[in-house]
């Protein structure tokens, strides 16, 4: 973990310990009333061993809270959450240069097929195998599941895939073997393309 990361975990202890007034429930964890508060309350949830709420806690003040200072941080803390998760040193280091040879299905709902049809044009310019699924069961998030094996051509398509839009910034990629086995089975690598994502001028 980087030091800015460190700081910025640690920031909301500091300011509770000093009195800062946050409202506290039954375990003791911050309301998510406000972005520092949710902040607050996604770093309790980390240092308590709760990855993937603190997970979602963090994406909730980017998405929430986009305008808050603290969203810059809360986007360092979810790649942080999300190497801790994989079981990998540092994926936010690491580095791809060959071409993805994951087999990916890019799955959506029936109203974002041109954004369906859009990343998967893309993805194909990253040297993998792409197949277009219409469900209209799929969630509205934005998000990559992976296979065993496959967390590091998962970690470069979530990260192209915030690279390409303007919303979200931030893509999550966790493992979800047994979602891939019921919608895209035989696929290594699942990218579900929800309501909010938003494209920027950079897409290829």
């Amino acid at each position: 973990m980087n030091l800015k990361t460190k700081f910025s975990l640690l920031l909301p202890f500091l300011l509770i310990a000093c009195g800062g007034g946050e409202t506290l429930d039954s375990q003791g964890l911050a309301s998510s009333d406000s972005a520092f508060e949710q902040f607050t309350r996604a770093s309790q949830l980390y240092y308590r061993g709760r990855l993937t709420a603190a997970l979602d806690e963090f994406n909730g003040v980017i998405y929430r809270f986009p305008d808050s200072p603290l969203a810059s941080d809360a986007r360092l803390a979810v790649r942080r959450v999300e190497s801790d998760l994989s079981g990998e040193v540092s994926l936010v280091e690491s580095s791809y240069d060959a071409g993805i040879t994951a087999s990916i299905a890019v799955v959506g709902k029936p109203s974002v097929s041109s954004s369906i049809h859009q990343v998967s044009s893309s993805l194909k310019s990253l040297g993998s195998g792409v197949t277009e699924i219409i469900d209209a069961e799929a969630p509205e998030l934005t998000v990559v599941f992976y296979c065993q094996g496959y967390d590091e051509a998962a970690f470069v398509v979530a990260d192209s895939l915030g690279k390409w839009l303007s919303h979200p910034e931030n893509i999550a990629h966790r493992p979800g073997e047994e979602l891939i086995a019921a919608v895209a089975e035989g696929y290594d690598v699942l990218v579900i393309i929800g309501s909010d994502a938003v494209f920027s001028q950079s897409m290829p």
